[in-house]
């Protein structure tokens, strides 16, 4: 039989590790808010078990209520955390309503009337409760396919530690009145071993979805051009190469736009470099709003940009283009107070089997040169005549 005032005080050290492993990578990583969430959940906890720890030796009508509220305060916390990490707004009423609720039920159980296996059952149902929200709301953070594998395993312990919870809740309520959660018994001693197994497994849970969230941060930032959000050159080229390589073994079409904002510099001249900023940001929404989550769109310098199509030939991309045209000359952007009147140019080129990616942008550059030379706000395929 397993000492369980020895477990309680094992899972004091360890909610202290956690506590200050989170703490020092929210001081790194301030924008994580929900680390510092995490690592007071886990301090507050600390206390609470130690608390536990001296059940016997100090008044229960003060120890019992305080150390069931710091305890349960762990599980708000970490639900507020999770809500945190995923953008969403703190349920600080809800949370508050179900400490409340949980303290005044353990409080009427230790004074006016005292019975422990009562009081297990009010912290299993409220633990049971703010776990399975806390998983919840990690599988519900993104859609499915892009579920992170860090996120799918601790919603996992949340999951399987709300069981066990609750199982201990039923074992408890179908045997003998427990006298207390310290007094040597399978069911408390299994219950706080499990705890130290949950605390650990969420606490690397916790700390591996933020590595997994900063390094998302990392890629994004190194594919990504910050001013429009599309891709920038060198990720473009490198998405667009394995998509030639799909086409050319499944046979399926693919064509490649060039498009050039038409006249740009004199726009940057006559209104400012920061005007220009907002026209290329406004050209990528206009662009944006019309592709499939498979078209490639990036930046290839300046205010030039690519669009990759799959599984589209040329008549079925000159569509696409001449309605992108006709969205950026009906959309002037407003620009303190000013309208900025903008065209785009674009040249379009297929990508033939057995050709590098460089023949295709060599052939929509040549198109939106003809482009050009006809009078801009036009969309022009290479190989069509005029």
């Amino acid at each position: 039989m397993l000492d369980t005032r020895t477990l309680v005080i094992a899972l004091v050290g360890i909610c202290l590790l956690l506590s200050a492993a989170s703490f020092l990578a929210w001081r790194v990583h301030r924008h994580i808010t929900a680390l510092a969430y995490w690592a007071g959940g886990a301090l507050v906890g600390a206390c609470g078990l130690a608390l536990i720890a001296l059940y016997g030796v100090w008044p229960a009508a003060l120890v019992v209520p305080l150390a069931n509220a710091l305890v349960a305060s762990t599980y708000v916390l970490n639900w507020f955390g999770v809500r945190s990490f995923a953008g969403r707004p703190i349920p600080w009423r809800s949370g508050l309503a179900v400490l409340a609720a949980m303290t005044a039920g353990n409080m009427w159980f230790v004074v006016i009337e005292n019975d422990v296996t009562a009081r297990i059952l009010i912290a299993s149902t409220g633990f049971c409760g703010l776990l399975l929200l806390a998983a919840l709301e990690l599988w519900r953070m993104e859609p499915a396919d892009r579920l992170r594998r860090a996120q799918r395993v601790t919603a996992m312990v949340f999951l399987l530690h709300a069981l066990f919870v609750a199982g201990r809740a039923v074992l408890t309520a179908w045997s003998e009145p427990v006298s207390s959660i310290l007094v040597p018994d399978p069911v408390q001693s299994a219950s706080f071993l499990e705890s130290i197994l949950a605390i650990t497994a969420w606490g690397f849970g916790f700390l591996s979805m933020t590595s997994e969230r900063l390094q998302a941060d990392l890629d994004r930032i190194a594919t990504i051009d910050p001013l429009t959000g599309a891709l920038n050159r060198r990720a473009f080229m490198s998405h667009a190469e394995r998509e030639l390589l799909r086409a050319q073994r499944s046979g399926a079409p693919l064509t490649l736009l060039l498009l050039d904002l038409d006249r740009f510099k004199r726009v940057n001249d006559t209104f400012g470099h920061l005007a220009g900023d907002a026209l290329l940001r406004r050209f990528s929404e206009i662009v944006s709003a019309r592709l499939r989550r498979t078209d490639l769109f990036g930046r290839y310098g300046g205010e030039e940009f690519c669009l990759l199509l799959p599984d589209t030939d040329q008549i079925g991309a000159a569509a696409l283009a001449e309605a992108l045209r006709r969205d950026v000359a009906a959309r002037p952007l407003d620009f303190q107070g000013q309208e900025i009147a903008a065209t785009v140019s674009i040249g379009i080129a297929a990508c033939h089997g057995g050709e590098p990616l460089d023949a295709a942008l060599a052939a929509a550059d040549r198109a939106l040169y003809r482009a050009k030379h006809n009078g801009r706000n036009q969309v022009i395929a290479a190989g069509a005549a005029g």
